[in-house]
């Protein structure tokens, strides 16, 4: 049997732009979507069993479930295939601290959007369609995922380069992701989203970490009012083309304290290596959006205030974090 690969385990990398790899990721977000794993979670049962119980076709289960132990994500033990406990806590439990099922499905609706690339080269727009058909919550918690591997080292940063930082703004902080490793280090934080992704999130920040206030609204309109000793954008610039990010750093700059710090999070396209492939990303999926070169974002920072800019590429994930100070 071929060694458990766990496509998502690499998830962090560019591992699913590999030959083979959306074939995997189709069928994980098919055995998700259609309860597989969280049948398995109640114990070993036979294919027939488990489609019965779900009401899905016995012999496409049948297909299904061999394909997935080939890659161990259930266990070949006769015809009862149980689940290894790897994949509950990854697939079966939408609850629990390890799952990555979010991630999964959202992943597979963007190949959704990747498949229209061809109508896309030639119109230039994206084909109508929502690229977040998982949902707001679907979204959000894949946000997180991503999130999770590069909020340590984010919160690092920007408070060695704003040491006496006591606040910050965590603009389309989805859950909060970085706004609670920073008020974990006992930093006040401000989440700020979309209405309904606060929605979302709001009864579990008010239960649980008292140091952030959840806050919703549109950030291409207003942000909350400062001063902010630190502003975050975390995967934010990456949605939209040159205007609007320049009137974003604006209103960023028009809401820091006195040498505050702004720290935007994303792909810079010639320095990641993922850089160019996630600006096709965008392209299938947004009007304007796309990835940005450093002398694009030493540009539109300096423009709008910010100096002594510097970019940072990160340990976790393919990504680099641009810091800039107010002048």
């Amino acid at each position: 049997m071929t060694k458990a690969r766990y496509l998502t385990d690499n998830y962090h990398s560019s591992s699913w732009f590999e030959p083979g790899g959306w074939q995997e990721l189709t069928l994980v977000a098919a055995a998700i979507k259609q309860g597989i794993f969280r049948q398995l979670s109640g114990g070993p049962a036979a294919p027939s069993k488990v489609a019965a119980a779900l009401n899905l076709d016995a012999r496409a289960t049948g297909l299904a479930r061999e394909a997935l132990a080939t890659r161990d994500y259930v266990s070949l033990d006769k015809a009862l295939y149980p689940l290894p406990d790897r994949a509950r806590e990854r697939f079966a439990d939408p609850d629990g601290e390890s799952y990555l099922g979010w991630a999964v499905l959202h992943s597979w609706r963007l190949v959704e959007r990747w498949v229209t690339l061809p109508e896309v080269i030639k119109s230039g727009e994206p084909v109508p369609g929502d690229r977040f058909s998982e949902g707001v919550e679907g979204f959000i918690r894949a946000m997180d995922v991503y999130a999770k591997a590069t909020a340590e080292e984010v919160a690092e940063v920007c408070l060695k380069r704003t040491p006496d930082a006591a606040s910050i703004l965590d603009i389309g902080g989805a859950t909060g992701t970085v706004s609670k490793v920073m008020a974990e280090r006992g930093i006040e934080a401000v989440l700020f989203d979309l209405p309904d992704a606060v929605d979302v999130i709001r009864d579990e920040i008010n239960r649980d970490f008292p140091a952030i206030t959840a806050v919703g609204g549109d950030f291409n309109e207003r942000l909350p009012n400062g001063p902010f000793d630190i502003a975050f954008l975390g995967n934010v610039t990456h949605i939209y083309g040159p205007e609007k990010i320049k009137g974003l750093f604006a209103r960023v700059a028009a809401q820091l304290s006195p040498a505050g710090t702004i720290a935007i999070l994303d792909f810079v396209r010639g320095r990641s290596a993922s850089g160019a492939f996630f600006g096709i990303n965008m392209l299938v999926n947004t009007s304007s959006g796309g990835t940005w070169t450093e002398s694009e974002y030493q540009e539109w920072l300096s423009e709008t205030g910010f100096i002594d800019i510097e970019i940072r590429d990160l340990a976790a994930r393919d990504q680099q974090l641009i810091v800039a100070t107010l002048s």
